[in-house]
């Protein structure tokens, strides 16, 4: 069964199309306002800060551990541009196959 392949990086707009520069990406536990940690890579080794401020392209590594996310995405003077509850992290039993992928 073929699946999805993830994104290399998230990149968000404004309203405009322009890229979201200084926009920020705020993650927490599923239904809750509890920060829940990103990571930089694979490897969860290295946490975002929460939130993610995008760069000048919009752009952040954002890599999911385990659990569900709640993302808020705001622009770089706070105003909500959106919020998505329920987004599936990596699955536990699924994480050290991720490690393993990610030390090829």
């Amino acid at each position: 069964m073929a699946s999805l392949t993830p994104s290399p990086k998230m990149q968000f707009f404004s309203a405009n199309g322009a890229p979201l520069v200084g926009g920020k990406l705020y993650t927490y536990s599923a239904g809750t306002t509890s920060p829940l940690a990103t990571y930089t890579d694979s490897t969860g080794s290295s946490a975002n800060t929460n939130p993610i401020i995008l760069d000048s392209r919009g752009e952040a590594n954002v890599w999911l551990g385990v659990g569900s996310y709640k993302m808020i995405l705001k622009d770089s003077v706070d105003s909500l541009i959106w919020t998505v509850d329920n987004i599936l992290g990596t699955p536990s039993s699924n994480a050290a196959l991720v490690a393993l992928a990610a030390s090829d």
